[in-house]
């Protein structure tokens, strides 16, 4: 029980660095200050912004090796999918309806799209196992009838 419960902590640690990944992706929208070094960038939100379009991969492959649950990718499709939005629509608010629609509705699509490919791949699997067999019981069936025919002969 103990082992589980040390699995469960980790994926747990995993599911938050993966939320995290999505969360920081608003970072620019929340941070109140501004910087004197915005390394080149415009403004300080620029440099935030693609400060944390960079960190939120390297977060997410990170948060990957701990073996997260599924259901914590479901904040970081559904962020990202507000922040492709916002690169054509800039000037939409967060609490638009329509974004909001739109944002929940992509992620249904993303999730149901993941479980398409997982069940093609479980039937795959299932019929390589059956193909497995298949061939394994017509090898002992030749076995079988060389012995038998080989009896006959002799």
């Amino acid at each position: 029980m103990k082992d589980q419960d040390h699995k469960a902590a980790i994926s747990i640690i995993g599911s938050f660095l993966v939320a995290l990944s999505g969360l920081i992706l608003f970072t620019d929208k929340v941070f109140p200050f501004e910087l004197e070094n915005k390394f080149g960038f415009g403004k300080t939100s620029t440099f935030i912004w693609v400060l944390s379009q960079t960190l939120s991969p390297i977060l997410l492959i990170i948060a990957s090796a701990f073996r997260p649950f599924k259901t914590a990718y479901i904040i970081p499709v559904y962020i990202y999918t507000i922040q492709f939005i916002w690169i054509f629509r800039p000037n939409i608010r967060f609490d638009d309806y329509y974004l909001q629609t739109y944002a929940i509705g992509t992620t249904i699509g993303f999730l149901l799209m993941l479980y398409i490919i997982y069940r093609f791949n479980l039937i795959k699997t299932k019929r390589q196992l059956e193909n497995e067999k298949f061939k394994q019981d017509v090898n002992e069936t030749i076995d079988l009838l060389k012995k038998d025919i080989l009896t006959k002969t002799e």
